[in-house]
């Protein structure tokens, strides 16, 4: 029974994991734990920003006297400096777009990194399938060598180079189908269920059609990532450079609004208190025996001393004499803001030599792999010409009747057409990594919803 339940649950996944093909490698981008960093970094740097209406805000306290009978209550706050908020939204919004572009970056390479591998694997397949036919060529050459062995033109030399080399195309396959293998165990870490890989060759695009859309070269512009990146850097810096020169304007350093509270049942302060202060109806009578143990008087009559006493005091003043205002003024007219936009000019063609220097360096590397793809191309078309002229079949028969039907000079044509072939499918290779890097350096990688980067690029 347990094995009727089994057998359904393995065909559905394998019919889940399917081939590999180019769209499920190039989707593979979008779950990649970097993929994923970069987008969560540049959603944060992308949310609203708080408006920030000072500087530094604080709450003091002051007790005067351990009496504990007053406390001075003050809520203080440094004020922006002037031109600190128009300068943190600058920074704000190049930090922004830097980010931005960075995340752009990020998923250029994320995808270049996919698209290399699959043209690696491809391209090697050729390379493998050629191998095998020169491999077979070169076991027909052994097979006629053999039987040429007893005539008088045989050369036992041809039939030793026939051997090694059959040696290097067997280690050759050897280490096509390493590499094929290779590349597939690092397609599986992006795409970890699939069945078997489907990466066709058509998916690419020409050489003619390399050709036709690189004659005119590739402009560098604003929109390259990269550029955008050294753009965001330059503005991020010259916006640093106008915080740290507004915080030389802080002319006023801060203000304080403060509260002064006092508890009467601790108020108490030495008064001298005369007699008509303590008899009577005076208004310290409470402090009579206190009086006349210092004084010695036993009675208003007579009595002409003083006392100087410890006594109750109370908060008699108006309430909105209890709140205060704290200002505190810097004075700008003893020092220098020459220093500042010194510092902030200096800055500023720094941020922009940096900046001039990175598009420069850019605009050298675009040029150099669009002028290496179109030379590239060039030899890949003298290599594909001699190929489409040796298989030809008017081509093969003349050659046959010039050799004398002679079987090895065919086998020698047929190997050189192959060799041929396989220098033009490496020429390939080179052409689409250098192709692959500049589509990265354009930001046409970077490029969201689209499903073939590569001819899309041409478009």
């Amino acid at each position: 029974m347990k094995r009727f339940v089994a057998l359904p649950i393995m065909l559905s996944a394998a019919l889940y994991a399917g081939p590999l093909t180019w769209d499920r490698l190039v989707q593979s981008a979008q779950t990649d734990p970097r993929f994923e960093a970069a987008q969560k970094r540049s959603e944060a740097t992308s949310s609203p920003r708080n408006t920030k209406l000072w500087d530094k805000m604080e709450l003091r306290y002051q007790l005067d006297g351990f009496s504990f009978a007053k406390h001075d209550f003050e809520l203080r706050m440094s004020p922006k400096t002037f031109g600190e908020g128009s300068a943190d939204r600058e920074r704000y919004e190049a930090n922004k777009a830097y980010e931005r572009a960075r995340f752009g970056v990020e998923r250029s390479l994320l995808l270049y990194d996919r698209y290399e591998r699959g043209v690696r694997y491809v391209m090697r397949k050729k390379i493998n399938e050629i191998n095998k036919q020169l491999l077979q060529v070169n076991a027909d050459r052994i097979e006629v060598l053999h039987l040429k062995s007893g005539s008088a033109s045989f050369n036992p030399e041809d039939l030793m180079a026939a051997l090694e080399k059959g040696a290097t195309l067997k280690a050759d396959l050897l280490s096509d189908s390493t590499a094929l293998r290779d590349a597939e165990l690092k397609m599986k870490i992006w795409v970890p269920d699939f069945d078997g890989v489907d990466l066709d060759s058509s998916f690419l695009p020409t050489m003619d059609e390399l050709a036709q859309n690189l004659s005119n070269g590739v402009e560098v512009n604003e929109n390259f990532p990269l550029v955008a990146m050294a753009r965001g850097k330059r503005d991020a810096e010259v916006a640093q450079a106008k915080q740290d020169v507004s915080k030389g304007r802080d002319y006023i350093s801060h203000i304080g609004v403060g509260y002064s509270l006092q508890i009467e049942s601790r108020l108490e302060k030495y008064k001298d208190l005369e007699p008509s202060d303590v008899y009577g109806t005076g208004t310290y009578s409470d402090y009579r025996s206190d009086f006349e143990k210092k004084t010695g008087c036993t009675g208003l009559m007579g009595c002409t001393k003083t006392a100087n006493l410890l006594v109750a005091d109370k908060d008699n003043r108006k309430t909105a004499d209890k709140f205060f205002v704290n200002l505190a003024f810097r004075l700008p007219f003893f020092d220098s803001g020459k220093d500042g936009d010194l510092k902030l000019q200096v800055a500023k063609l720094d941020a922009e030599s940096d900046y001039l220097a990175d598009v420069r360096d850019i605009n050298q590397k675009v040029a150099r792999l669009t002028e290496e793809v179109l030379a590239m191309i060039g030899q890949w078309k003298v290599q594909k010409d001699y190929v489409q002229q040796v298989n030809a079949s008017g081509f093969m028969e003349q050659f046959a009747i010039n050799a004398g039907s002679d079987p090895l000079l065919l086998l020698r044509a047929k190997e050189s057409s192959l060799e041929s072939d396989m220098k033009a499918v490496k020429l390939e290779y080179d052409i689409f990594v250098r192709y692959l890097e500049l589509l990265n350096y354009a930001g046409i990688l970077a490029r969201e919803g689209s499903a073939n980067h590569l001819r899309e690029a041409l478009k």
